[in-house]
């Protein structure tokens, strides 16, 4: 969030004991919203997406920014909401820069904002939205042998059941993530299902399928949202909490543009001149890591 010079959101006030009039400067693109950790902040949003060289202080580059909606469609029809304006920028950027293999970023991007850019062959990782109920995926049948796998916790399980008759969710070890190439990439989690008569080993799609996408009559909605329950790389792994680093150094970034200015306050109203001011802290960070990385060549 950008905030503007004024918290004020009434251009005109009164003071009930004086009855002095005062008129105020508003912003008319700011309002509250809630940022992690629920802390209420009134500015306008902004969305900003950087790389930078791993243990190399100063080495981040700005690559897009854009100023997104946070009221209603109604009140602001002009911009795009955060997780529409991320996968268009994310594209954008993958255009320009072919290698780009994974993207990291916070829990507003939802299955719906995973799958396409999945579809695009990057690898996606934002931490896992809690209250998401265990969702079947297929019975693994082989002889005598039957699992019931289940999307629980970002990643594949086994549904098993304790002598008290509990449901248990075990995760199944991934051997590997593979990719399929072609007009639209496939990915595959490769696992194993261990079992007291041998150990199995199969393939399941972590990738938006097109049978998912089909609507059920029942519901009249799609009959799977796989990259909303399913990760390409589990949040409670190894791998996970280290893309969950990435993410985390981040808001370094934020915090300061925030620090940038008095009082932690941009000096511009509307988010169009917000989002002007960010341009120019953003070119003057970039400046910055283009000298101190042509130094280290």
């Amino acid at each position: 969030m950008a905030c503007p010079p004024s918290d004020h959101t009434e251009s005109v006030t009164e003071d009930k004991e004086t009855g002095e009039i005062r008129n105020h400067r508003v912003d008319p693109d700011a309002s509250n919203t809630v940022e992690g950790g629920g802390r209420k902040v009134y500015g306008n949003k902004f969305l900003s997406i950087a790389v930078r060289m791993a243990n190399s202080p100063h080495s981040r580059v700005i690559l897009a920014l854009e100023s997104v909606r946070h009221k209603s469609r109604a009140k602001d029809p002009h911009r795009e909401d955060e997780g529409k304006a991320t996968v268009r920028l994310v594209k954008y950027i993958k255009s320009k820069v072919p290698g780009v293999r994974a993207f990291t970023y916070d829990t507003a991007l939802r299955g719906v904002h995973r799958a396409p850019l999945i579809a695009e062959g990057l690898v996606v990782f934002t931490p896992q939205h809690s209250g998401l109920e265990p969702q079947p995926l297929l019975k693994y049948e082989d002889g005598p042998c039957g699992h019931d796998l289940y999307a629980a916790a970002g990643r594949i399980c086994e549904r098993r059941f304790t002598v008290d008759g509990e449901t248990h969710y075990t995760p199944l070890p991934v051997g590997e993530l593979g990719c399929r190439k072609g007009q639209q990439n496939r990915f595959y989690q490769r696992i194993e299902i261990p079992c007291k008569t041998k150990s199995h080993h199969t393939r399941i799609r972590v990738d938006e399928t097109k049978e998912d996408r089909e609507i059920d009559p029942a519901t009249k909605r799609q009959r799977f949202n796989r990259t909303e329950h399913l990760r390409q790389i589990a949040p409670d792994t190894s791998a996970g909490k280290r893309l969950k680093g990435f993410r985390q150094d981040s808001e370094s970034q934020h915090s300061r543009f925030d620090q940038s200015y008095p009082h932690k306050r941009v000096p511009a109203y509307g988010a169009v001149g917000a989002l002007l001011v960010y341009l120019g802290y953003a070119w003057v960070s970039n400046s910055i890591a283009r000298a101190l990385g042509s130094r280290q060549v």
